[in-house]
């Protein structure tokens, strides 16, 4: 899945590429194309790299909230506080997991 996940970014870049390149009106040569697809991909990825270490932070703060609710040092409420830290931890181990 990985791969062909990588072979349609790939190739979005570079329509897009084109698609700049014909709307400034620039001939698209296959390699001028080819490297703005490659900085296209490098922008977009360094941008969800921090969008998903933003999301991971949230979670982490979620599950520090939930470990320090007053519910969680109630013997009633206990065992719900520790799987909704649980919870927000592990979605944040597979945000950043990607």
């Amino acid at each position: 899945m990985g791969g062909q996940q990588s072979c349609d970014d790939t190739a979005a870049s570079l329509i897009l590429a084109h698609e700049l390149l014909s709307e400034i009106r620039v001939p698209a040569s296959g390699d001028v194309a080819e490297r703005m697809a490659a900085h296209i991909e490098e922008a977009v990825n360094r941008l969800v790299g921090r969008e998903r270490e933003r999301c991971v932070a949230i979670c982490k703060r979620r599950a520090v909230l939930w470990s320090n609710s007053p519910m969680a040092s109630s013997p009633m409420g206990r065992e719900e506080s520790r799987a909704r830290a649980n919870e927000a931890t592990y979605i944040a181990d597979a945000i950043r997991a990607g």
